[in-house]
């Protein structure tokens, strides 16, 4: 497996490790928000992770963090499909929104 345009840098790093569970996270949101802008306890207006992975408790895991940061877990599918959600250029990464705003733009994304 090479990693171009067919391959997702997740799903190859999940064939070189057959036996672990990989989901990708926290790539979207630049440090600072990440460190600033949690809202531990919720809110409507918590900003949104996008959560990608083949293995539905992981992404559970996972998802389980985020909200524990204070941070809204999204959830953009397995690793081809919502790896490529996640990529740098793509419509959700670099911009924090908030869980809505994400599963709006998540939405209008086609594949």
């Amino acid at each position: 497996m090479s990693c171009d345009d067919s391959t997702t840098s997740s799903e190859l790093l999940a064939a070189h490790l057959p036996e672990e569970r990989v989901v990708k996270a926290f790539n979207t949101m630049m440090w600072r928000v990440l460190r600033d802008r949690g809202k531990p306890g919720g809110g409507n207006d918590r900003l949104a992770l996008f959560v990608a992975g083949d293995d539905p408790d992981a992404k559970a895991l996972v998802s389980g963090l985020i909200e524990e940061i204070g941070f809204a877990p999204v959830d953009t599918g397995n690793l081809a499909q919502g790896g490529r959600r996640q990529q740098p250029g793509s419509a959700i990464y670099g911009e924090p929104v908030t869980e809505s705003e994400g599963r709006g733009v998540l939405a209008g994304v086609s594949d």
